[in-house]
């Protein structure tokens, strides 16, 4: 056969040449190295997938946390308008008699004030009452 083979392709001038191997190798070689790039780029994928998760997990476990916290504040904030809502009348009493202390001890220094002047136009009131009175009679002397 292949007797026949050969000379079926002598008939047609067209030999088929003989393969080294070269060929094959460098086929079988280029495919190697396809299979192991193709590998490394999943390696590669799967390596950042895994390092890209584990920073997500983390940031995951710290946004629950601080919002945990934030609620927890929120709760206490709330509380804390609570109490100061019912302790805004208290306040405001407070503050009517801090009000209330400085007008009275204001109109107390005002009529101390007042009453003093009085006393002053009183006294030179009567002093000059009392001038007159002897000027008077001692021009009557006279």
């Amino acid at each position: 056969m292949s007797d026949q083979l050969e000379a079926e392709s002598s008939q047609s001038g067209h030999a088929r040449r003989a393969s080294k191997g070269t060929i094959d190798l460098l086929v079988h070689t280029r495919q190697v190295a396809s299979d192991e790039y193709t590998r490394a780029q999943r390696a590669e994928k799967a390596y950042r997938a895994r390092k890209n998760a584990t920073l997500a997990r983390t940031s995951l476990n710290e946004t629950k946390t601080h919002f945990a916290e934030g609620f927890k504040h929120l709760g206490l904030g709330l509380k804390g308008i609570v109490t100061i809502i019912k302790g805004v009348p208290y306040i405001v009493g407070e503050r009517k008699d801090t009000w209330r202390k400085n007008r009275e001890s204001k109109q107390l220094e005002r009529a101390e004030t007042m009453r003093k002047k009085l006393d002053e136009r009183i006294r030179r009131a009567g002093s000059e009452e009392g001038g007159s009175d002897k000027a008077s009679e001692g021009g009557e002397k006279i």
